[in-house]
């Protein structure tokens, strides 16, 4: 068999839809978990694959697909792979029996040696996890797995939780195919970016187009369930063109233009009346009435009417909604144009259909809208904090402590880069709660990475021994420039300026948005910050090992309803806790009984990952009366 890093997209594609052709055929459950997991099998050349699959009251993780083995059903919380559940995170490890989750006894029973292993977690359309790919044992040479390796699991992954999910619901063939069929047409839009509900909206467009023109029902339906299908091609297209901000170049809409064909080529050589149809959507929908559309400059009513459809309803969703890269277009804007390229770009037989119901497509549009975060408004409307990074170190899938507080601000810099990308330009202000770097690591990156783009200073916000740790130790001119000596592209200003906060006083961060300073206990000088948003506030404490000042400023504020609190080591290590200032989940609690108030809502942060299975027994057993909530990388705190 050829090996799976040797594959190229298209084959990648090949082998995922030979598979899920495989699944659409079967009823049965178990079979469809078994063909699911030779998919995986197939994509990482692994020796074993393990579907998992999450009960329905959410306490156990169960599988009748494991390679070689027989059922088994495990507690959700159990090792690597309820890990990985839980949290959501990808894993790749090299040497299972060098990771504390592992749990050896299974291999003691079985004969087989575990090694490697790779495991991700399966998302429903809803985000929440419905159970995880476990591979085993890559069987290349090196005898490890890389993140060729993982984009092809997520691919899989991706298909897979829909169709689980289809299967479970419906034990019918036809559904579970129009869910395979969907799904992948979503993946093509989401590697570009493009709003969650772009892919129903154009089904459902398509659909009243063709009814009103004509097409039977089943026609009608059938061109409903592969229009999602149109840009599954862009599968192809390398990332750094496909989500680029700007105009491509010539070279680069060259390529871009590709992703009809490719979507062809993909799906052409299917007997499947739905992927037969979904072949014609992905190769014509980009045609024009006149000539003078792409691949084939097909004109008139030598277009499929399924490729003159789905032109029309996805160019009306695409102008209709924002994107990362632009605005939506206002309505009449929209219909301007609708009619200018009457015979032009459109069929104009569709043209008079979609006036003629375009109270239909407004309310689709409406149903399906998108939940979109407005850039230029975001310090105003935000009211959350989002934790951008939430543990006391840097791990496969666990990242190290950053709040983003609205588009201009952000509490620590441990992780700024990969969950902002290009937002991270936006940051004016980042307030520092020391100098360790684990808080101040991608300071460095994100100005590094989009120097031309930022417009304004980066202001680096901290006690005076923090600016002056930062100035010596970091952005010194040995390790990392010193940008505050560098101008920007746009400006005369230099890239980087250094504030001393004074403990106490309140700085505006937006409109009814402030944040305050006050003294931690920890190796270096430290602060911790209190975010009031609209007279609410949470308190975060960072890295810290007394609690006497955080407990009298809670107890002397009743607008501190939410705590999030340090917890790095478990128990048994409280020498090395005391030692490097930080708090284990016995001391904790047993610090926080001082507390006079039980109205507080406490939230947890900075575990080193390698401890997080033990520490969340610990912090059951010594919580007492708290409610605690361990904190994730990418979690939102709301006020309240």
């Amino acid at each position: 068999m050829m090996h799976a890093r040797s594959l190229n997209a298209n084959e990648i594609l090949e082998v995922v839809f030979t598979y899920l052709t495989e699944v659409s055929s079967l009823r049965n459950y178990d079979e469809i978990l078994m063909v699911l997991a030779n998919m995986g099998r197939a994509l990482t050349s692994s020796d074993r694959c393990t579907v998992w699959v999450v009960n329905d009251d959410k306490t156990k993780i169960w599988t009748k697909v494991a390679h070689g083995m027989d059922a088994i059903e495990l507690p959700i919380d159990s090792g690597i792979v309820g890990n990985s559940i839980i949290y959501g995170t990808k894993v790749i490890i090299d040497d299972v029996y060098k990771d504390a989750r592992f749990n050896p006894e299974v291999d003691k029973k079985t004969g087989y040696t575990t090694k490697s292993m790779m495991v991700i977690p399966m998302p429903d359309n809803n985000g929440e996890i419905i159970g995880a790919f476990q591979v085993i044992n890559h069987q290349g040479e090196k005898g490890v797995f890389d993140d060729r390796d993982m984009e092809r699991l997520m691919l899989a992954s991706t298909y897979a939780a829909e169709t689980l999910v289809s299967a479970k619901l419906t034990q019918e063939i036809e559904d579970t195919q129009k869910e395979v069929i969907f799904t992948m047409g979503s993946v093509g839009e989401s590697r570009s970016k493009e709003t969650g509900n772009h892919v129903k909206r154009v089904a459902e467009y398509s659909k009243i187009l063709a009814l009103a023109y004509g097409l039977n029902d089943k026609e009608a339906e059938l061109l409903k369930q592969v229009s999602p299908m149109h840009d599954i091609g862009k599968v192809a297209i390398p990332d750094s063109i496909l989500n680029k901000p700007g105009r491509f170049n010539a070279q680069e809409r060259i390529i871009m233009d590709t992703h009809a064909s490719l979507g062809f080529e993909m799906l052409k050589n299917s007997d499947r009346p739905l992927l037969k149809a979904a072949s014609i959507v992905a190769y014509e929908h980009h045609e024009k009435w006149n000539g003078s559309g792409y691949p084939n400059r097909l004109k008139g009513e030598n277009i499929h009417i399924y490729g003159r459809i789905t032109a029309l309803a996805d160019v009306f969703d695409a102008l209709g909604s924002d994107r990362c890269y632009k605005k939506a277009w206002d309505d009449e804007r929209i219909f301007n144009l609708f009619k200018e390229e009457r015979g032009e770009h459109f069929d104009p037989k569709l043209i008079d259909i979609f006036f003629d119901n375009i109270n239909k497509f407004l309310e689709i549009r409406e149903t399906f809208k998108d939940s979109y975060y407005d850039e230029e408004d975001s310090s105003k409307e935000v009211d959350h904090i989002i934790i951008l990074g939430a543990h006391g170190t840097k791990s496969k899938g666990f990242a190290t402590s950053a709040f983003y507080l609205n588009e201009r601000n952000v509490i620590d810099a441990g992780n700024l880069l990969e969950p902002l990308e290009e937002k991270s330009t936006k940051i004016e202000n980042i307030w520092l709660t020391h100098s360790h770097l684990d808080h101040i690591s991608d300071i460095a990156s994100i100005i590094d990475n989009y120097f031309s783009l930022r417009k304004t200073t980066l202001n680096i916000i901290g006690l005076p021994e923090t600016i002056k740790a930062v100035k010596e130790h970091f952005l010194n001119d040995v390790i990392w420039p010193d940008f505050s000596v560098i101008n920007m592209v746009h400006s005369e200003n230099m890239a980087v300026k250094y504030t001393e906060i004074k403990l106490g006083v309140k700085y505006d961060i937006g409109e009814n948005e402030t944040i305050e300073a006050f003294e931690t206990d920890h190796t270096v000088a430290s602060c911790g910050y209190i975010v009031t948003k609209n007279k609410k506030s949470i308190l975060i404490t960072a890295d810290t090992y007394s609690l006497d000042n955080v407990i009298s400023i809670i107890d002397s504020r009743i607008d501190i309803k939410t705590v999030v609190v340090e917890c790095s080591f478990p128990s048994s290590m409280e020498h090395l806790a005391k030692e490097s200032k930080h708090l284990t989940p016995k001391l904790l609690f047993s610090k926080l009984e001082a507390l006079k108030r039980d109205d507080i809502t406490l939230l947890i942060n900075h575990i080193k990952p390698s401890f997080i299975d033990k520490m969340r027994n610990e912090i059951e057993e010594y919580s007492g009366k708290w409610e605690p909530k361990i904190l994730k990388d990418n979690e939102v705190i709301n006020f309240s």
